[in-house]
């Protein structure tokens, strides 16, 4: 066995790397494309699309029982003046906090239930060839610990860079001596720099996932060969994941402004609009699929 693969397989922080396969880190070439593996990014979409339901439901039952018997819906809340928006706001205050433990509680777990179809297809990205569903399922249940373990620890990353930023940010935006419009455009430009550091530890953290699966590693080697592959070609990764990442915000927000055209009145309308936020999930779906196979393109060229 290769020095790196024992070096996964004695990692704490892995729970599968002791399966390693001998020169698992060092195929240069071959990786499937994400086009090439339809199976496992429609599962990969199919669970994204009906976890974003899931959690979004309360929200969207709130909204219908406050404007789903206007005939336009919806609509109404952008309407010249915010009329119906200011009075949704104040609807919202009284059940504020219930709305938002759902939501969070409600994103975590879907987050966290998430890693299962996350893994298998990373398996189906890294692996060349036909897969068995015994192979493709073993090789994703032994990567969920170390992918478990990584999530939790970017999370919690991320919320601190995010705090640095933006506690210290929103407390000067308000002590500045502009008018409010300029503390408005103060609040966005220190929200934008807050998501530099949250970006950057998203891009380490999905590289390292990629290390996990697609070569047995352990936490602590898969955050190194994450750090490595950086070094070795940081401005290719940062476009591969900031392009995508663009477009994916791009389609899902084109399919938001279709069902807000829409509005939530019933009929073929409706229907129309929810086949285009399918199609903006799929979409999404396939462009985070096509970075994860760009990372692991990443890692085997930066591979020792």
């Amino acid at each position: 066995m290769s020095a790196p693969a024992e070096q996964g397989a004695s990692d704490p922080g892995s729970q599968g790397a002791a399966v390693a396969e001998p020169g698992c880190a060092r195929r240069a070439v071959g990786r499937p494309a994400a086009h090439e593996r339809p199976a496992a990014v429609a599962l990969y979409f199919g669970y994204r699309a009906l976890a974003s339901f899931l959690v979004a439901a309360p929200l969207s039952v709130f909204v219908a029982q406050v404007v789903g018997e206007y005939p336009r819906g919806d609509a109404i809340l952008f309407d010249p003046g915010g009329l119906m928006l200011g009075e949704l706001t104040r609807l919202s205050a009284h059940v504020a906090a219930a709305l938002a433990a759902q939501l969070g509680l409600g994103t975590l777990l879907a987050a966290a239930l998430g890693l299962l179809p996350l893994a298998v297809l990373l398996v189906a990205l890294s692996q060349e060839g036909p897969l068995s569903a015994q192979d493709l399922g073993g090789r994703a249940a032994r990567a969920l610990g170390p992918l478990a373990l990584l999530w939790g620890v970017a999370l919690a990353a991320q919320v601190a860079a995010a705090a640095l930023v933006l506690l210290p940010g929103t407390k000067l935006c308000a002590e500045l001596p502009v008018l409010p419009r300029g503390r408005d455009l103060a609040a966005i430009a220190v929200a934008a720099a807050a998501l530099v550091p949250v970006a950057a530890i998203g891009l380490l953290h999905d590289v390292a996932r990629v290390a996990v699966v697609g070569e047995q590693r352990g936490f602590y080697t898969a955050v190194s060969r994450g750090l490595d592959a950086l070094r070795a070609a940081p401005l290719a990764a940062a476009w591969a994941y900031a392009s995508r990442g663009v477009l994916a915000a791009v389609a899902l927000a084109g399919g938001a402004w279709v069902m807000h055209l829409a509005g939530v009145s019933t009929g073929l309308r409706v229907a129309a609009a929810l086949a285009v936020q399918l199609a903006a999930f799929a979409v999404a779906a396939y462009l985070r699929a096509s970075w994860l196979a760009a990372a692991l393109r990443l890692l085997d060229r930066s591979a020792p």
